[in-house]
């Protein structure tokens, strides 16, 4: 069967007792935003963690909620959260269905192309994603790769790229978002309004803000500028690296977001603007002479999980942010047995102390955080119902599938990446209805290691009245200077 009759056919994500129709039910008789539209939709923002193929369970997680009833307005997103952000929100206007559209879309690409550096590169890939490779079985094609130039001046990186800007050139394309001024457009809004039967302190102020700020959504994609050591946000600062960035196409952006060091190439930007040094202090803090030459790589690398962009301190917010994380690794610590697990950890480090730096200083955000499980482990479907004969021989004889949902495995089976997807599913039921450790501990705190009780969307604006932050005058500043220096829609 193909993935997305897997999908369809899953009872647990589609039948009258499953995720679909358990959030629906919640959110019915518990809202979780006060923005809703004419339709009756749940509005709010999303942001979702890098991961490269493990960027299915996101879509599992989106399509999930979409399907209950809720929309998606500021969309944020690191590496593959960036691909999804950028897909989602060329689709269509934030009250349109997409997720289905978005998973017809990633059903159709092929993961491997995306390695289009050789053979050597595909192989070495494949050793990494099979974590007990020994390094010496890797050395060998290291020193190829070296001998080819992947590590040179001009390259710097063992694939191109270009397959994946061409595919994403494609998508944007078909959907009329062939610049950064259409994208705007799709990122305009309609039929939206503030849910009438809602429990708001300051109703007149939020009525002011409502018309001021829900117009248009924002997009950010992160992505890491090695040359200044910024977080860029894109396409907010597009006026640092082009003199018209409402002309550039937004596949630069997510290129820029998903270039993993040394397995992309860098996206390297020339002919930086003149006489902006004031836009990169405000935007970025950077104070040096401006380079002539910018090196953007993953965002990863400063921020996999940007779920401090849309924060603001001075109110009460119309809806929730709600992030997406992609493991629940940091439950426990990691073992340092080998090299391989050594790095691996240093690598976790790096990408990630940024975000829970922010998580501890922000309780708050910590009520708003999905984490999908991707360590569960894959258990195949062993059934065989075909009657081609060629088919039950080969499905008898074909290797066994790892039972690891690896990050890199670009050659996943469709019935593995509809467990995948599965997992993003349950995350997004658990976290709205509460799981199934939650439903047994009778309710009642303290609650027993991994209970995720339901999102309360009442608890966490009462919450949020108590760390309001006065609205002072330098802080209204800094925020005006930011929005000056900004492309914004």
């Amino acid at each position: 069967m193909t993935l997305l009759t897997l999908i369809k056919d899953n009872e647990d994500i589609h039948g009258q007792k499953g995720y679909i129709h358990s959030i629906r039910d919640k959110i019915t008789a518990q809202p979780i935003s006060d923005i809703t539209d004419h339709q009756g939709n749940q509005y709010i923002d999303l942001v979702l963690e890098g991961g490269v193929v493990w960027g299915l369970a996101l879509i599992g997680y989106t399509y999930t909620l979409e399907q209950a009833g809720i929309r998606f307005l500021n969309l944020a997103g690191t590496s593959a959260g960036a691909i999804n952000a950028i897909v989602l929100a060329a689709l269509g206007q934030s009250s349109d269905k997409k997720s289905e559209q978005l998973l017809a879309i990633f059903n159709k690409m092929d993961l491997k192309n995306f390695v289009d550096g050789g053979i050597l590169a595909q192989e070495l890939a494949s050793d990494i994603e099979q974590k007990d490779s020994p390094l010496f079985e890797m050395f060998p094609k290291l020193i190829g790769l070296l001998t080819l130039g992947k590590f040179s001046k001009n390259k710097l990186g063992i694939n191109t790229g270009q397959y994946f800007e061409n595919w994403l050139d494609s998508i944007l394309n078909q959907h009329n978002v062939s610049t950064t001024a259409k994208l705007f457009k799709k990122l305009e809004n309609k039929n939206l309004k503030i849910r009438e039967i809602s429990t708001r302190k300051y109703p007149a102020l939020d009525q002011i803000r409502f018309e001021n700020t829900f117009k248009t959504n924002k997009l950010a994609i992160i992505a890491s500028d090695i040359t200044t050591q910024s977080k860029i946000i894109f396409p907010q600062m597009g006026y640092l690296y082009w003199n018209n960035p409402l002309d550039v196409h937004p596949k630069h952006y997510v290129r820029a977001s998903i270039s993993i060091p040394l397995f992309f190439e860098p996206v390297r930007i020339n002919n930086i603007p003149e006489n902006r040094e004031e836009f990169w202090q405000v935007l970025t803090g950077f104070e040096g002479n401006l380079p002539e030459v910018a090196y953007l790589v993953d965002g990863g690398v400063i921020s996999n999980f940007p779920i401090d962009v849309f924060h603001s301190r001075d109110s009460i917010p119309l809806c929730p942010t709600f992030g997406v994380k992609l493991d629940i690794s940091r439950k426990k610590a990691s073992t340092v047995d080998s090299i391989s697990d050594y790095l691996t950890a240093l690598v976790k480090t790096t990408i990630h102390t940024n975000d829970y730096t922010f998580l501890l200083n922000n309780d708050d955000y910590k009520q708003l955080i999905t984490y999908v499980d991707t360590s569960q482990k894959y258990v195949p479907n062993r059934k065989n119902n075909s009657n081609n004969i060629v088919k039950k021989i080969w499905g008898k004889i074909k290797p066994n599938e790892s039972d690891t949902f690896g990050i890199l495995d670009f050659n996943m089976s469709d019935e593995k990446k509809a467990a995948l997807f599965a997992l993003g599913a349950k995350a997004a039921c658990d976290f709205i209805c509460g799981n199934d450790v939650y439903a047994s501990s009778n309710k009642q705190k303290p609650y027993p290691p991994y209970t995720i009780p339901p999102f309360n969307w009442e608890e966490y604006k009462n919450l949020r009245e108590q760390l309001i932050v006065a609205d002072t005058r330098a802080y209204q500043e800094k925020k005006q200077k930011i929005k000056k220096f900004s492309l914004l829609p």
